[in-house]
C-alpha cells in the first residue's frame, strides 16, 4: 500500500503551499522564477486551480491516511487533445519526511498511468534544468528519451542555466510496463546504476 494518495486542492492546503513556494532551497532548481509571492496571492492561485479543467490538471500529494495532509503537488498542463501530448510541468515535495525517492517514483508513475491510459494521450514531455540530477535521472530510469538541450535558458540564482528536454512516447510506456520495467523495486535499481554511472 502507497504511503501518498492523490486529490484536488483544498482551502487547507493554502497555508503549507505559501511556505514552499517562498522556499529559496525548494525552488532553486526549479525551471520557474524564484520570486516571493504573498499569501494572498497563492491563496487566489490555489482556488483557481481547484475547478475541473481540460487542459490542466493539479494534484495534492497527500499523506494516505484519514487526514490526507498535502506534503507536495504535481502538476501536468498544456493538455491537446489533437496533437494527443501533455507537459509534465513538475513535482513539489515541500514535506521533508517525504524527500526520500520513493515518494518520487510513486508520483511519477501515477502521473504516467494518468497520461496514457486515463487520458489515452500519446506522448509526454518535460523539462528540467541540467544541474537537477534527480529529476533527469529519474527521467531516464524512466524512460524518458532526451530531445535536447536549451542552451542558457533559464536565468536565476545570480547566473544561466541550460535546460534538458525530455519526453515519452505511449508505445514506450506500454513495452516497458509490460515487460514489468515500472515496478518500484526496479525503477530503484536504474537510478541506482544510472547514479554510479555518473561517478565515472
Amino acid at each position: 500500500m502507497s504511503n501518498i494518495c492523490f486529490r484536488t486542492f483544498e482551502e487547507c492546503d493554502i497555508d503549507a503551499i505559501y511556505r514552499w513556494k517562498n522556499d529559496d532551497e525548494l525552488n532553486r532548481l526549479a525551471v520557474g522564477l524564484n520570486k516571493r509571492v504573498s499569501r494572498d496571492d497563492v491563496a487566489k492561485w490555489v482556488r483557481s486551480k481547484m475547478p475541473h479543467n481540460p487542459y490542466e490538471v493539479f494534484w495534492a500529494i497527500c499523506t494516505n491516511d484519514e487526514e490526507q495532509r498535502i506534503i507536495g503537488y504535481a502538476c501536468l498542463t498544456n493538455i491537446h487533445y489533437i496533437n494527443s501530448s501533455a507537459y509534465f510541468s513538475g513535482i513539489m515535495i515541500g514535506d521533508p519526511a517525504f524527500h526520500d525517492g520513493i515518494t518520487w517514483i510513486e508520483v511519477n508513475k501515477f502521473v504516467l498511468e494518468y497520461v496514457f491510459e486515463r487520458l489515452g494521450l500519446n506522448r509526454m514531455y518535460g523539462s528540467a534544468m541540467m544541474e537537477q540530477e534527480q529529476s533527469n535521472a529519474m527521467g531516464r530510469a524512466l524512460f524518458l528519451q532526451t530531445e535536447g538541450v536549451e542552451r542558457q535558458a533559464v536565468y536565476k540564482n545570480g547566473r544561466f542555466y541550460d535546460v534538458e528536454l525530455h519526453s515519452i512516447l505511449k508505445s514506450e510506456y506500454f513495452e516497458h510496463k509490460a515487460k514489468g520495467e515500472y515496478e518500484t523495486a526496479c525503477i530503484l535499481k536504474r537510478l541506482v546504476r544510472l547514479k554510479k554511472d555518473n561517478k565515472k
